[in-house]
């Protein structure tokens, strides 16, 4: 599992954990408390569901940190 640190570009300009494993699934936390989960859409729409692959990493990062910026299901206090 590969954890990174993004700061939104608007608004508060807060400081999420996305949190990516290598099936494209990720996780977004903020002060340990867990905003957001999701899967990467292109790791969900085809492909083998159950081989590792570090693009699915990728692709699970970018998909949290556009999740991030449009602050979709997010409180932003």
């Amino acid at each position: 599992m590969e954890s990174v640190e993004y700061t939104r570009k608007s608004g508060q300009r807060l400081t999420y954990r996305i949190e990516a494993d290598d099936h494209g699934r990720f996780r977004v936390t903020r002060c340990g408390k867990e905003l957001l989960r999701g899967r990467d859409r292109l790791a969900a729409a085809g492909g083998s569901h159950r081989a590792p692959n570090k693009r699915k990493v990728a692709g699970a990062i970018a998909q949290a940190q556009h999740a991030i910026e449009a602050l979709s299901l997010m409180d932003e206090s």
